[in-house]
């Protein structure tokens, strides 16, 4: 999985060349952060707290013991209430390390697919297993001990493989939030419910009573990122999902995905993942970089 590029309209405060990183922050100033996307995987466990996240224009009412899993340059914004306790750990991780652990793609998408639903629920019995083994990442990456490393690169695979499993098991489902839905959440979930149309800038902005140039400069407000990119980018990704994971052909994923061209689809596809649509290799084991900042 090749490194993607980050807009220019996110603010970068650092960088951190590493397999992960792990947050643990407990404090009751809320969020504002705006919604955003990251180049890596974000995992955040709620210890402690209520609010809601939404991700990709889905709106999910969370509590404590959620987890979250939020894929590459997916949207995404945290929202807790000020003044209210807020205890999270955070994971960071990069595609490098997954790669390094040979984990088939196919099992990656399925993990962080908006598809399988980005919240998790588990049973109130399992909550604290999940604290305990990011208390061990935590303890082994601290460690000087030998192998500590790998031991909590082993721990991070550990715990995802965990949260997949219990997203299966479990019949605990995180509510989605439908009401107090703003403009550019519902222009987003349009246009992530119409990928496999035609759909157009002039099309959408008709549709929402906008015009074109004042449907750009919101979206990019908002998202972070050019409408068109965002829709190019959506598209590809989840035509890489139907071929890894679903097992569909390439021909058919690109017409599925919207697009008319094939030689434009594999043109597309090869410029973001560095690999033809049917030639699926591991490329880059380099790590991605990180932004440092307190994480959400």
């Amino acid at each position: 999985m090749s490194e993607n590029k980050r807009s220019d309209d996110i603010k970068e405060k650092g960088y951190l060349n590493e397999p992960f990183r792990l947050f643990h922050n407990t404090d009751i100033l809320g969020t504002d952060a705006p919604v955003h996307f990251h180049t890596f995987y974000k995992v955040t466990f709620i210890k402690y707290g209520k609010g809601s996240y939404m991700i990709d224009g889905r709106v999910y009412d969370t509590e404590s013991g959620d987890i979250i899993l939020v894929g590459i340059n997916m949207p995404h914004k945290p929202s807790f209430e000020a003044g209210e306790l807020y205890d999270r750990y955070t994971l960071y991780i990069s595609s490098g390390m997954l790669e390094a652990f040979d984990i088939p793609e196919c099992h990656i998408c399925e993990i962080f697919s908006a598809e399988s639903g980005n919240v998790i629920r588990p049973e109130k019995k399992d909550t604290d297993r999940f604290v305990s083994m990011l208390e061990r990442i935590e303890f082994e990456k601290n460690s000087s001990s030998y192998g500590a490393a790998l031991s909590a690169r082993l721990g991070v695979v550990k715990f995802l493989i965990e949260a997949a499993r219990c997203r299966q098991e479990s019949s605990l489902a995180v509510p989605l939030i439908n009401s107090k839905d703003d403009k550019m959440l519902s222009i987003l979930r349009y246009v992530n419910e119409h990928l496999s149309k035609d759909i157009s800038v002039k099309d959408i902005a008709s549709r929402f009573e906008t015009d074109s140039d004042g449907l750009m400069t919101s979206f990019k407000e908002a998202f972070g990122c050019p409408i068109e990119e965002y829709i190019t980018n959506r598209r590809l990704t989840r035509a890489r999902e139907m071929i890894m994971l679903e097992g569909t052909g390439p021909a058919e994923a690109c017409y599925e995905c919207g697009y008319q061209s094939y030689n434009e689809f594999t043109e597309a596809y090869r410029t973001k993942y560095g690999t033809a649509p049917r030639a699926l290799s591991r490329e880059s084991t380099g790590y991605d970089s990180f932004s440092d900042f307190l994480p959400e």
